[in-house]
């Protein structure tokens, strides 16, 4: 129990400082404070009882031993008085005596520090016996030639765990070397076919295929070169923008990090922060802002150097001179890959191969932006809507 309140009183107190901005954003303190000060008194509480009943059994033990030498004391005495005894054979029980109690009496902390060992041990076991979701096939297929790959999505349904189904039935071909745009309206499914392709997560039924190849039969490892994707908000991990444009399996000089952000026009972005390519990104890119932060982790994805290329579009939020920025380094990234990009906005549509319009789970419309809008379909209506809000 003690165990659980302190994972409990951790998991508050991390949860309030990430979510700190928000709770100031909307004067949330007050609640906050009650719910730490809640988890607090809770793990306090369950503490107090643990220490209490640990040293109650071992004040037991204690005073147990106590009252077994005490008596043999008086009774030897007594005895010694009579002559049955002798003071050596008296000092020779009492020895034995305390060598019987002695382990007694620490047998108590050894049972308080054996449930504390044993309580962790099955939080331990608990993780380690977590089914795992994905995994690398027994004997892994030969990969496919490296190269522009095409994709393909073959009768897949997806259900997330005691949910109802959020894909039905999709088939999909992404052609190799085209550039595809998944749009669809908040929760139609365009995040989990993105999910579905980079193998972050198995179909409930059906099969994907890099190449012909069903990701399912490849490793992890071959997977991840082949396909990465760049997420709408991106992650930086403590330390300056060239470690973390480098971040990969594969060590590399940061004069790699440098040549990427020249090759993606982005080198002139970063001339004009304080320290250059080595500033300082702070904790979760706490340091740049979220269009900065999506730069860098194009530039990642460009020395990744994959095959396929998953894009959670992320300008909707950024300045213009930002959304310019990313907008041609992702021309950049993109070029001689093949790219699906899930579309908040259709003016990205416009520009791709390739739309796949996707409706409650559903691939309802696929074809070019100039087949679509000419359709009476749910694509030529998302279009007019979004035409009628831009303007």
């Amino acid at each position: 129990m003690v165990r659980t309140r302190i994972g409990i009183m951790l998991a508050q107190i991390s949860e309030a400082v990430v979510g700190a901005e928000t709770i100031r954003a909307y004067g949330a303190e007050q609640r906050t404070q009650h719910r730490l000060d809640t988890a607090v008194v809770e793990h306090r509480n369950a503490a107090v009882r643990a220490q209490t009943l640990a040293a109650l059994a071992f004040s037991t033990g204690v005073v147990l031993g106590g009252l077994a030498l005490g008596g043999v004391v008086v009774a030897g005495t007594l005895l010694g008085i009579g002559g049955a005894v002798t003071a050596g054979e008296l000092l020779a029980f009492l020895f034995l005596v305390q060598l019987f109690t002695g382990p007694v009496q620490s047998a108590t902390e050894v049972l308080n520090q054996l449930q504390n060992a044993v309580a962790g041990w099955r939080r331990v076991i608990g993780v380690i016996q977590t089914p795992v979701d994905v995994a690398d096939p027994e004997v892994p297929a030969a990969p496919p030639p490296r190269g522009p790959a095409g994709m393909d999505l073959v009768h897949v349904d997806y259900a997330y765990p005691q949910g109802p189904l959020v894909l039905q039935d999709v088939n999909l071909t992404i052609p190799a070397g085209a550039s595809v745009a998944v749009v669809g309206e908040t929760g139609s499914g365009k995040t989990t076919i993105a999910k579905l392709l980079t193998r972050t997560m198995d179909p409930t039924r059906g099969t994907v295929h890099l190449a012909g190849v069903d990701l399912r039969e490849m490793t992890l490892a071959q997977l991840r070169r082949r396909v990465v994707i760049v997420p709408q908000e991106g992650f930086l991990f403590d330390g300056t923008i060239a470690e973390n444009v480098v971040y990969g399996p594969v060590r590399r000089d940061p004069a790699e990090a440098r040549r990427a952000l020249y090759d993606l026009g982005l080198l002139d972005w970063v001339a004009d922060l304080p320290a250059g390519i080595e500033t300082d990104v702070g904790q979760r890119g706490a340091a740049l802002s979220a269009g900065e932060r999506q730069l860098i982790a194009i530039a990642r994805a460009y020395l990744a150097d994959s095959d396929v290329l998953i894009l959670d579009e992320a300008t909707s939020a950024v300045d213009p001179a930002t959304e310019r920025r990313i907008a041609t380094a992702l021309d950049h990234l993109t070029a001689g890959r093949t790219s699906v990009t899930i579309a908040h906005r259709l003016s990205t549509a416009e520009a791709a191969d390739l739309v796949v319009v996707v409706d409650a789970g559903e691939i309802v419309q696929v074809g070019t932006h100039t087949e679509l809008v000419a359709q009476s379909g749910r694509y030529a209506r998302m279009h007019a809507s979004w035409v009628s809000a831009s303007g």
